[in-house]
């Protein structure tokens, strides 16, 4: 939905279960990130030889997690609750294990500069984004753009190794995922109006649709993030 439509009569909303949604979302990201860091952390801090053995199936790792993300989205309606929370959970675990690779690669020091700059930025970009009165759907076309931008510099850098648009991509990165941090908040408080009297089911299923989409603007633009204070090893 987009223009005036998006705009409710505040009494007509029940805040108490919108409130509730929105502090579902949020919790169930939190456990996400909580997940993957905690995963990445353990892997790689207390169990080297397990992390080995898992990284022999690395690449079918990444096509899992892919395949969770597409399942997740076109599925959506299909599948249940429980359902989803369990892919999700999977997911987060599954980008703990890659994540946990990075140890290897930069300072203990960079990654915590990029988590902790990361963190904030979330933070403010959540609340711009929720105490925003436009409608900031607008700029949907812009981020698919973007977006898909991104994949495409990325792949050229890939088989090419430009440098100077390893950093245009970094910083494009940053900048985008930035903007669908408060753009997705902004688009999960209206949905939270327009379920706030909805099915308990509906309400749990976006909940958490809504959280996977704020785990993977925190996990992208802290990936990038990486990128600008990575201290290589």
């Amino acid at each position: 939905m987009g223009g005036k439509d998006m705009y409710y009569n505040m009494n007509d909303i029940d805040v108490r279960s919108s409130n509730n949604f929105l502090r579902k979302v949020f919790l169930y990201m939190i456990l996400g990130v909580g997940v993957s860091f905690g995963t990445g952390i353990y892997l790689y801090q207390f169990n080297q030889e397990l992390l080995i053995s898992l990284l022999r199936y690395f690449n079918i790792l990444l096509i899992a997690s892919v395949g969770i993300v597409l399942v997740s989205d076109l599925m959506l309606r299909k599948l249940s609750a429980g359902v989803l929370r369990i892919l999700f959970l999977l997911y987060s675990l599954i980008i703990g294990t890659v994540f946990s690779t990075i140890g290897f690669l930069y300072s203990p020091l960079a990654i915590l500069y990029a988590f902790g700059t990361a963190l904030t930025i979330f933070v403010v970009m959540a609340i711009y984004g929720f105490i925003s009165k436009e409608d900031l759907s607008s700029y949907r076309r812009f981020f698919i753009v973007g977006l898909i931008s991104l994949i495409i510099m990325g792949l050229i850098n890939i088989r090419l190794g430009v440098g100077p648009l390893y950093w245009i991509e970094t910083i494009a990165g940053v900048v985008i995922f930035t903007g669908l941090i408060a753009y997705d908040v902004n688009r999960i408080k209206w949905i939270s109006y327009q379920l706030a009297d909805g099915d308990n089911e509906v309400m749990e299923k976006m909940s958490i649709d809504g959280a996977f989409n704020l785990y993977l603007d925190f996990i992208n633009l802290f990936l990038y993030l990486l990128r600008i204070f990575g201290r290589k090893k």
